[in-house]
């Protein structure tokens, strides 16, 4: 008779002669044996919390637990109130699936014990292939069923009905679509879609179910929250702990911007406010001092921007004048000044000071401007034109300004970067 993940754990623990965790690949608890000694503080709240604190989590990356194949001692922390350690990958057909603990104060763990930790680690590789292949299917129906929903499918509104049926999510409740955007750093190989996945995990756990539905993709997470109304307090407060949780889970490896769609009354409109969300990601991606959280409610005049943007080519010209600039890749400079010259409302002192131009220099260049696009300042209507237009081309990729020219030191934006990411408009990938 085939032993249960449980009896496994125990049988080990017994051969070794002290008490063994095992946790998945994110630190979560997953099962441990009788504990009959004096444990430390971090295997405690472990076990009390279900999974390892964000600080413990953060002194363990610098083990590369994740690439581990064999037996690693990991020292004692005193900080962290941590006794030493011996931590044994557990694998299944070359996968990482979890870690077993052991906790080792004396450092008496001979070479036959952890022998015997590998073959018990093998043991409860195999045990763990079988539990996820058997939910597998289960959770590939959910993530094709989330699919559907968040697609302009006609079956939207069934995969909505399947979701409240199977009581993902209440159907009294509205919705709210959050979009987590991982913008990785220069020269980091980070995995964002794990990290993602580790924070959407904490965060699952941090609320009831049916408050949450969430679809992990390579470089970005979408999560449904359920919104009992226009003025839901608790939304928020979920928001800035789901930002939290992936700020932390992505470390300083890669930036987060995030995108807040309008609350809809139903499920199966979750389409419209995710497009909203997946919007606002990319505009707090793209353009200069809207911050790293946009809410679709709160960009204003934004939300024509990134609509135009939206129409792909369809996107009408707003300023004929302009394109020739934008296509030639010597008349950066000017673009670039006429755009921070339009963000300051033609504020010339302060133009110059934030590019370190000369007033002579940056009357010349606004000059040599308006001849080439055949445009004028001094006309309000003209102002607009210029600046939707420079916004757009943003947020299409056609005008990419130098990131040192266009930093703000007065904008409350994280500077991320557009390295390997996707430019605008960008849809769910599968």
């Amino acid at each position: 008779m085939e032993l249960s993940m449980q009896q496994i754990l125990e049988s080990l623990a017994q051969r070794v002669g002290r008490p063994a965790v095992l946790e998945d690949r994110f630190s979560r608890l997953i099962a441990f044996s009788s504990h009959d000694r004096p444990i430390d503080d971090v295997r405690e709240d472990s076990i009390l919390r279900r999974h390892a604190s964000p600080e413990v989590r953060g002194w363990l990356k610098r083990f590369a637990l994740p690439d581990l194949h064999r037996p690693l001692r990991i020292p004692a922390n005193p900080e962290l109130h941590m006794l030493p350690r011996v931590c044994v990958p557990v694998r299944s057909r070359g996968k990482l699936l979890g870690h077993l603990w052991f906790v080792d104060a004396d450092g008496t763990m001979s070479d036959a014990d952890l022998a015997v930790c590998v073959q018990g680690a093998a043991e409860l590789g195999e045990w763990l292939h079988r539990e996820s292949v058997a939910s597998l299917f289960s959770s590939a129906r959910l993530a094709d069923t989330m699919h559907m929903l968040l697609s302009s499918s006609p079956m939207s509104a069934q995969a909505a009905r399947s979701l409240i049926d199977a009581g993902y999510m209440p159907a009294r409740d509205g919705v709210i679509a959050v979009v987590l955007q991982g913008v990785p750093r220069r020269s980091s190989g980070v995995d964002i879609e794990d990290a993602l996945a580790q924070a959407v995990a904490d965060f699952r756990r941090a609320v009831r179910q049916g408050q949450a539905l969430d679809l992990i993709n390579r470089d970005h997470a979408v999560l449904l929250l359920s919104c009992a109304g226009d003025h839901d307090i608790y939304v928020d407060e979920r928001v800035e702990a789901l930002v939290e949780l992936t700020r932390t889970a992505l470390a300083a490896d890669a930036a987060l911007v995030v995108g807040v769609g309008s609350r809809r009354d139903a499920l199966e409109a979750a389409y419209a406010s995710f497009r909203e969300a997946r919007m606002s990601a990319d505009a707090a991606r793209l353009l200069p001092g809207l911050g790293d959280v946009v809410h679709w409610s709160r960009l204003g005049i934004h939300q024509i921007v990134v609509k135009l943007a939206s129409l792909g080519e369809e996107v009408p010209t707003v300023h004929p004048g302009l394109g020739n600039l934008l296509d030639d890749p010597d008349a950066l400079p000017l673009l670039e000044t006429l755009e921070t010259y339009l963000d300051v409302a033609g504020n010339a002192q302060l133009t110059a000071e934030r590019l370190n131009l000369h007033r002579t220099s940056l009357y010349y260049r606004l000059q040599r401007l308006e001849q080439l696009a055949h445009t004028n300042l001094k006309s309000g209507a003209e102002r607009l034109a210029l600046h939707l237009s420079l916004k757009v081309a943003r947020m299409t990729g056609q005008y990419a300004p130098r990131q040192a020219v266009v930093a703000d030191a007065a904008a409350p934006t994280t500077a991320t970067g557009t390295d390997n990411v996707t430019p605008f408009p960008s849809v769910v990938s599968r």
